[in-house]
């Protein structure tokens, strides 16, 4: 009886500190988060956009270093990294009916977009207009990057950028660059999480 509870407290003191090593690492290897405004124009240093009405919206271009993510990430997941925003506001004048387009995409990239707006998956618009001063309702929006081991080698691995243009005029409304490297300093812009 006393060698049982002993092996109960032993298990659950390893599976406490596991767990809390897991989770230590786990937190440099967490999907980046970013905002996006619209119209923004290209976006080549942070900036904050103030609105009135609006929370302050932070972006900057994006560059990930997957050097920097934790172990278990490089061991359990290393081909994959992926992106997100809950935030696309427009702060315009006009109604716009947002198309997102990424490019330089020499790989596989998965959209998972959930949002309480119409969104069109083959051509990656919101088919009905963004009222100025608003943003698209319960947005979830993750690109996930399957990269070929063939390029995990490379100091660049993506060089390239979200598009986010006018879906009726094709006008180029904020372009956000995106790099995914290897070895160097980790940048990033907008929001690291949630909130």
């Amino acid at each position: 009886m006393k060698k049982t509870i002993l092996i109960s407290f032993i298990i659950a003191i390893l599976i406490t500190l596991f767990s809390s090593v897991y989770a230590k690492d786990l937190s440099k290897s967490e999907i980046v988060h970013f905002w996006i405004a619209v119209p923004a124009g290209n976006i080549t240093e942070p900036i904050t956009i103030i609105k009135a009405g609006l929370p302050p919206i932070k972006m900057a271009p994006l560059v990930i270093d997957l050097d920097q993510r934790g172990i278990l990430k490089k061991i359990l997941n290393p081909n994959t990294e992926a992106i997100s925003t809950h935030w696309i506001y427009n702060i315009g004048k006009k109604p716009i009916r947002i198309k997102l387009e990424l490019i330089e995409a020499n790989y596989p990239i998965r959209w998972e977009v959930k949002a309480a707006w119409p969104y069109d998956p083959e051509t990656h618009t919101f088919t009905k207009p963004l009222p100025p001063g608003m943003g698209i309702p319960k947005l979830s929006i993750d690109w996930i990057f399957e990269i070929p081991n063939y390029y995990m080698d490379e100091k660049v691995i993506y060089d390239g950028g979200l598009l986010v243009i006018d879906a009726d005029t094709n006008e180029l409304l904020t372009f956000i660059p995106i790099k995914l490297i290897r070895g160097g300093i980790s940048q990033g812009g907008g929001a690291s999480c949630c909130g």
